[in-house]
């Protein structure tokens, strides 16, 4: 689906959101056009909130968005293309802050957002199984 403007981010978090099964909340890819894979966000949408991992060139290994006030130490999965896919259980924030993110990505030309507190991607992070 290509998204060009804030709009179409509301309407696309909104159409996963909808149609995600709430025991398989989904993780999405969004990329620039024409720079699909040097950097990019990798979007996890639930109910009522989501996970967001960036990785570009001055974070190649990627980041993870983080909440300061969550607690536990058990991952939240997210389903990916046939696999789950692993956070730690600080990721999620509120759907909101999933929204500017990926808002203030397109709008800067793909620099890792600033409206959310990001924490290094965790070595050994799982596949969710």
């Amino acid at each position: 689906m290509v998204v060009a403007t804030a709009e179409d981010v509301d309407a696309l978090i909104d159409r996963v959101r909808s149609e995600s099964p709430r025991e398989a909340p989904i993780l999405m890819d969004v990329h620039l056009s024409g720079d699909p894979y040097t950097q990019g966000l990798d979007v996890g949408v639930s109910d009522g909130r989501g996970v967001v991992r960036y990785a570009g060139r001055d974070w190649p290994r990627g980041v993870v968005s983080v909440n300061e006030q969550s607690s536990g130490d058990e991952e939240v999965a997210y389903f990916y293309m046939g696999h789950w896919r692993g956070f730690p259980a600080n990721a999620e924030i509120p759907l909101e802050l999933v929204r500017a993110a990926v808002k203030e990505f397109m709008e800067s030309g793909g620099a890792r957002p600033t409206c959310i507190r990001w924490q290094p991607e965790p070595w050994g992070v799982s596949d969710g199984s």
